[in-house]
């Protein structure tokens, strides 16, 4: 059984907790953008290929204490590497460190490279080369005070890169966080889905695949693990046999516009490499004069947060969406993510729910709107602005 950690973007732990626990990970530990748990190899596999709302997939080599900097040389020189790289694999040692037994965290770095290089030398008379940009083996180092934790990078790249995405736009939104924003929502792919402002489509992708079952990497072509010497073709192959077996032909709509066409260009291209061309509904319309296709179902919308808009503007152009709320899309759940606090109010009507996330940097509030017929009262009998 391995110890894994799992990252993920703030306050997504609960959703990853939960994620995990589904996936059959034992022993689930949430942290601080991280989500502790235990788990066999085909676990390891199972997390890369399914999991929406996780960042990396690490498993935990060796751990130790460290009372003075060479003792990181000594203990990590012992350890086993070529059970997990060989000669011909380049490696990359990514830290983490909040201790004052270093200067800076790529002195602690460079004191395991030189470790693993002398531990080869021993054994081979050889070293592996390093290569930080692309590397075959990735190795995180965590050194908290004197605590040392060494885990491999099971994923290579971030599993935000689904291999779906062909041109992000000029805003786009991570797909971890794009499917956290779905999960937060409650949709279980069974009502109609709505993105009305897609841009290059990530809302609407993830959905189809939720609403499929589909499993988020399934157009992904590689993973870390598969430079690993033990990595297990047979096992890696169930996996993905197993995660198939589990999808569904949903029938319950996707749709996704906007009024922009080169975005709804890349949309199209993207939705196409995703292989959902047929589960998504795409279409140029604009949100202020779109009615609903569908019964109500679920809203879901990632306007312009303001950068390119003046104060008047932006706070006006939010204040037309808190207009077709109320007059278009009665009966609806509608959620808006914003990083302008200020032009969110500007909707008025009161949120039913309210979740802190970050779109990149910028510091973000999810919010949700219960759309009842009575949104439709006159003004004065209106919900107000918190």
């Amino acid at each position: 059984m391995y110890s894994i950690s799992v990252k993920t973007f703030a306050n997504l732990e609960p959703l990853l907790a939960a994620e995990l626990a589904a996936l059959g990970a034992t022993d689930i530990f949430p942290g601080k953008r991280v989500v502790h748990c235990t788990g066999d190899l085909s676990l390891v596999y199972r997390l890369n290929y399914e999991l929406r709302t996780g960042l990396r997939v690490l498993v935990q080599l060796t751990s130790f204490k460290c009372r003075k900097p060479d003792d990181l040389h000594r203990k990590a020189m012992e350890f086993a590497w070529e059970d997990f790289m060989g000669l011909e694999n380049t490696f990359s040692i990514d830290p983490n460190v909040r201790s004052a037994q270093y200067r800076h965290p790529h002195f602690a770095a460079l004191k395991l490279k030189d470790a693993i290089a002398d531990r080869f030398v021993k054994l081979t008379g050889r070293r592996p080369d390093v290569n930080p940009d692309q590397p075959d083996v990735k190795i995180h180092l965590h050194i908290d005070e004197e605590k040392v934790t060494i885990s491999l990078d099971s994923s290579g790249n971030s599993l935000n890169q689904r291999g779906y995405r062909d041109s992000g736009g000029m805003a786009p939104l991570n797909e971890v966080l794009a499917a956290a924003m779905i999960q937060f929502t409650g949709w279980k792919g069974d009502t109609p889905f709505y993105d009305p402002m897609c841009g290059s489509g990530t809302l609407a992708i993830e959905a189809a695949m939720i609403a499929g079952n589909i499993p988020s990497q399934w157009k992904r072509p590689r993973f870390g693990f598969m430079s690993w010497p033990a990595f297990d073709k047979t096992l890696w192959k169930t996996v993905v046999q197993d995660a198939h077996a589990k999808t569904n032909e949903s029938t319950v709509p996707v749709y996704a516009s906007d009024s922009d066409r080169m975005q709804l260009k890349q949309a199209a291209r993207n939705i196409s490499l995703a292989g959902l061309t047929d589960r998504i509904h795409l279409s140029t319309e604009d949100f202020f004069v779109l009615d609903p296709h569908s019964d109500p179902g679920i809203l879901v919308l990632n306007p312009p947060y303001g950068e390119r808009m003046d104060e008047e503007q932006i706070l006006h152009f939010y204040k037309r969406i808190g207009e077709s709320f109320k007059h278009r899309w009665s009966g609806f759940k509608a959620w808006v993510i914003s990083s302008n606090i200020e032009a969110l109010k500007q909707i008025g009507l009161k949120s039913s729910k309210k979740v802190d996330l970050f779109n990149g940097n910028l510091p973000c509030r999810f919010q949700g709107y219960e759309l009842y017929a009575g949104s439709r009262r006159k003004p004065a009998e209106a919900e107000i602005a918190e």
